[in-house]
């Protein structure tokens, strides 16, 4: 309930609302962050439709109205520090591909085309498959594996964050280019479930080595090879 207080002169203000915890706030942000495919920044897209009721009554629009500025901006910061790497990898034009993973879906951009490496999205997740390796990434340590590769290899990934956002590296390559690929896992702190993509091994070696590195955020990052 809002409480109202009057001048002098008759005009009334409203009492401001009182300011809701960050992580309210941002939980609520994190709904509408989306991808912007000419860039491949994220943003807040406030169109977004996260419930269906929303097509009707915009519930959850009018949520974010009422999200605070300071929160907001608090959010942006954190959001534009991602940011700015995303930026930076994609003019540099040396990813194979960025996966993004925001409150809604998954999406992979692709980027350097290479006779080497390619990586596309797997209609399903894979669990019956023959596994070939795992690692974990965290951002106190990074994790590296090689292992007998086929043509096609099915990689899952999951993140678990305590940040907000996390930005993730992973190099494909074997002993002689360790680098011939690079993947970048970037996202905001959700409840979405892991995630498959399919890498294409069109190199000459039937080893893969992979590497992964912590580049933003705090948590892990859990990434499966099956055949």
């Amino acid at each position: 309930m809002l409480l109202s207080a009057c001048s002098d002169d008759n005009t009334v203000f409203n009492e401001p609302s009182p300011i809701r915890a960050y992580e309210t706030d941002a939980e609520i942000l994190a709904q509408f962050v989306d991808v912007d495919n000419a860039t491949g920044a994220f943003f807040i897209n406030p169109d977004k439709k996260i419930t269906a009721s929303d097509y009707v009554v915009n519930r959850s629009r009018e949520e974010l109205m009422m999200v605070s500025t300071i929160n907001r901006d608090k959010f942006t910061r954190d959001m534009e520090a991602v940011n700015g790497m995303l930026r930076a990898v994609k003019q540099s034009g040396n990813s194979t591909a960025i996966i993004y993973s925001t409150y809604s879906s998954d999406k992979l951009i692709e980027g350097r085309i290479t006779d080497t490496y390619g990586v596309t999205r797997s209609a399903t997740r894979s669990i019956n498959g023959n596994t070939l390796a795992q690692m974990v990434v965290t951002s106190d340590r990074d994790d590296a594996r090689q292992f007998y590769a086929p043509r096609y290899v099915t990689m899952n990934v999951s993140a678990n964050s305590s940040s907000r956002f996390y930005l993730y590296q992973l190099s494909l390559g074997d002993t002689s280019n360790p680098d011939a690929g690079i993947l970048i896992v970037a996202g905001v702190n959700t409840p979405q479930p892991c995630h498959s993509y399919i890498i294409s091994n069109n190199g000459n070696s039937d080893w893969l080595s992979v590497k992964g590195m912590n580049l933003v955020g705090d948590g892990t990052l859990s990434v499966s090879f099956s055949q």
